[in-house]
């Protein structure tokens, strides 16, 4: 009943707006504004109507690029077959039978403000601080790109390449630059293809699919355990890919969800555990709880409710700790009351739920 009614909401909303923006009667529901007379409020007014139908066609078209890539509309999208080759710590002209196994693969999948395979100097710092202190017994994959079937960064073969190109120029330029938010909003539906019950099993079968393939160049072997590492929405990207992992591999999973958006309504079921790093000012995890129904204590038959009630999902706070940003996860300056730098913190966290067996 809770999903009819979301479902009934979204498409009166949906409908409401189409009828407001894009009618005939359009001119007669906005006859207000041009009594103020003013050149420069009437455009700004129609810039924001602009945008809003361009926000609404970025939404509906989101799901195409893993429908197509589903049809076969790229020729042999994902590969298939691709040489595994070992590890770096496996290489060598030592005796590699007196060399030690992986004992476990990371995969990091990034924030919505991944747009290619350079990260920003906030998240590549982490990266490198995490890389620094694994054991040599584990091998971490990066360079996942978790926003698409294709595993193609937006600045690549794609029919909009040069437009995400100078918004990365423009934003290393300018770091202040508001241009982000595009990357952004793209990413973001990609996340809300991933949640969906009707678009979500293809984005989610393609995007394990490349991890898949991410672990298989690493010489994965089969049976070794695989914890996922999500930021933002790379962990629901995550949890997205996690079932059909698990079927693919039948190995243990967990996922690290770092300041996560998660909707609980897939993989929740497949994990062996899910930790879910949240600071106490972090606005937008919060809202996962509050926009997906199944995450609701109400719905106590729920993946994600039965997998709380059963202990595999961990709460673990970060203290007074923002989304992103200065006063992010994985900020090296900002500072906790207890004195370590919330970058810290946090590569201390992970490192203990890594380590522990």
């Amino acid at each position: 009943m809770n999903r009819r009614w979301v479902k009934l909401s979204a498409v009166i909303l949906l409908t409401v707006g189409a009828i407001v923006l894009l009618s005939p009667i359009n001119a007669q529901w906005l006859q207000w504004y041009l009594a103020f007379n003013s050149k420069l409020l009437n455009l700004v007014f129609d810039l924001a109507r602009v945008s809003l139908i361009a926000l609404l066609v970025a939404g509906l078209l989101s799901p195409f690029e893993s429908l197509g890539w589903w049809a076969g509309w790229y020729g042999d999208g994902i590969e298939t077959h691709i040489p595994c080759r070992l590890p770096a710590q496996l290489t060598g002209v030592a005796n590699r039978s007196s060399v030690q196994a992986p004992r476990r693969y990371i995969v990091y999948l990034d924030g919505i403000s991944q747009s290619s395979a350079d990260y920003p100097p906030r998240v590549q710092t982490f990266l490198n601080r995490l890389a620094a202190v694994l054991p040599a017994d584990m091998v971490f994959i990066q360079n996942v790109m978790a926003y698409s079937a294709l595993n193609r960064p937006l600045t690549a073969q794609r029919p909009f390449a040069s437009f995400w190109r100078w918004v990365n120029r423009i934003e290393a330029w300018n770091p202040q630059s508001p241009l982000d938010i595009f990357i952004n909003l793209r990413n973001t539906f990609q996340v809300a293809v991933s949640t969906d019950n009707r678009y979500g099993p293809v984005f989610n079968r393609g995007t394990a699919q490349v991890i898949l393939n991410s672990l298989r160049q690493q010489g994965y072997r089969l049976g070794t355990p695989i914890t996922l590492l999500g930021y933002s929405g790379g962990a629901q990207v995550a949890l997205g890919a996690v079932s059909y992992l698990k079927y693919a591999l039948d190995a243990p999973i967990e996922v690290i969800s770092l300041a996560g958006v998660v909707s609980g309504n897939n993989g929740v079921a497949a994990i062996d555990r899910l930790y879910h790093l949240t600071g106490d000012r972090d606005l937008l995890a919060k809202m996962g709880a509050v926009m997906f129904p199944k995450r609701w204590p109400l719905i106590a038959w729920s993946s994600w409710n039965q997998a709380k009630a059963e202990g595999r999902v961990q709460f673990i706070s970060l203290g007074p700790v923002s989304h992103n940003g200065p006063s992010g996860p994985i900020d090296s300056q900002a500072q906790l009351p207890t004195g370590p730098s919330h970058l810290s913190q946090t590569l201390e966290i992970v490192m203990d739920i890594l380590t522990k067996g």
